[in-house]
């Protein structure tokens, strides 16, 4: 088959373009040029700026392909372009599509997990981040429109090599630099699924290797368990041989901990959970590596360039700042303690729910 991939330089990219090559297919991948990965030079490149209408026509002119993977630029403008130009076309969008992502009284609470029957969000006129959601429901919308058989895949966040925002860089970085210690806004409880790239790629190829079953349809993708941000840490730090103490602090006082962290600067659901239980059961996915593995490995290749700093990125916004955060939690710990002598308190025992009689007939030692 003849397949276009658009983007395909990112975290993900190259696994589905070797996916794709590894079934024989021919495959070109449109994008803007910036970055030129060298394991992706057997494949036909060409470069134009996927976001605009008129940069996707002059780059691809009339092309046929048998199949389009979308994975990058905005697919209000890529999917009428290509539309009757392709048989199968495969959109790549995310969950902030759905209501309660962003909690806001006009929207349903986020469930966890959320299925893909979960109403996304129509209406962004209540808040300017609902209004990021409704443009996510609306490209979706182009997509369909354009391409009655289509298939939406919805990406959690990714981890794995050459990300844009790589949130895992947080903590790796406070390990490098021998931190004895790392905040986490309330001790880091919030769960969030997150997929390794490898894994990600592996959603797109089940949907290509099914275009009948997975033709119309809305998946999720992501691992099968998900980490809490403290768990998260954690294993990274354990991955890495660091001694890092994770110390929780009330969001409302981490505040820096809290808008870099957290996804989109702490303002989405504290649990963002999803189910890929019906791309599983209908395209028969599998994941291709563990997700601790894979995490692993991104530990290993960060290793492996001691001098890559990802927070040179202008997408990244941890500023290590370790002389404000020492500050802080000197300050925290030493309120904390004044507040625990101010205020009597008393501690409740363990207590079973169930009565616990000695003998036949009577109530045990709690009256019950």
């Amino acid at each position: 088959m003849r397949v276009l991939v658009v983007g395909g330089t990112g975290p993900t990219g190259p696994h589905v373009v070797r996916g794709l090559l590894g079934r024989g297919d021919e495959v070109t991948i449109f994008h803007r040029g910036t970055h030129e990965p060298p394991e992706l030079a057997e494949v036909e490149h060409v470069h134009g700026d996927p976001h605009f209408r008129e940069s996707i026509d002059d780059a691809l002119g009339g092309r046929l392909f048998d199949a389009v993977v979308a994975m990058y630029g905005r697919l209000k403008h890529l999917a009428p372009a290509l539309a009757g130009r392709c048989g199968q076309f495969v959109a790549v969008g995310g969950v902030p599509v759905y209501q309660g992502f962003f909690p806001h009284p006009s929207q349903l609470a986020l469930p966890v997990p959320v299925t893909e029957d979960h109403p996304v969000v129509r209406d962004g006129s209540a808040a300017t981040a609902l209004a990021f959601s409704s443009r996510l429901a609306q490209a979706e919308a182009a997509v369909l429109a354009a391409h009655a058989g289509a298939t939406i895949l919805r990406f959690p966040t990714l981890f794995g090599p050459n990300n844009a925002r790589p949130a895992e860089w947080s903590v790796v970085r406070r390990v490098r630099d021998g931190r004895p210690f790392m905040i986490l806004p309330d001790g880091g409880g919030q769960l969030q699924s997150r997929c390794a790239a490898a894994n990600a790629a592996a959603f797109v190829l089940a949907v290509v290797n099914a275009p009948d079953a997975a033709a119309g349809q809305v998946y999720n993708a992501g691992e099968a368990t998900s980490w809490s941000l403290h768990d998260w840490a954690a294993t990274i730090a354990r991955l890495m041989g660091g001694d890092l103490e994770l110390v929780g602090l009330p969001r409302e006082i981490a505040v820096e901990a809290t808008t870099t962290l957290l996804p989109l600067a702490g303002t989405t659901a504290t649990h963002v959970v999803v189910s890929t239980e019906k791309a599983r059961r209908e395209l028969g996915y599998t994941p291709v590596v563990d997700p601790v593995d894979a995490l692993a490995e991104l530990v290993d290749w960060y290793a492996e360039r001691p001098d890559f700093d990802p927070a040179a990125s202008p997408s990244f916004t941890d500023r290590f700042d370790y002389r404000t955060e020492d500050a802080l939690l000197a300050e925290y710990r030493t309120a904390a303690r004044r507040l625990a002598a101010a205020v009597e308190q008393h501690a409740a025992p363990p207590i079973h729910s169930m009565p616990h009689p000695k003998e036949p007939g009577k109530a045990d030692h709690r009256g019950r």
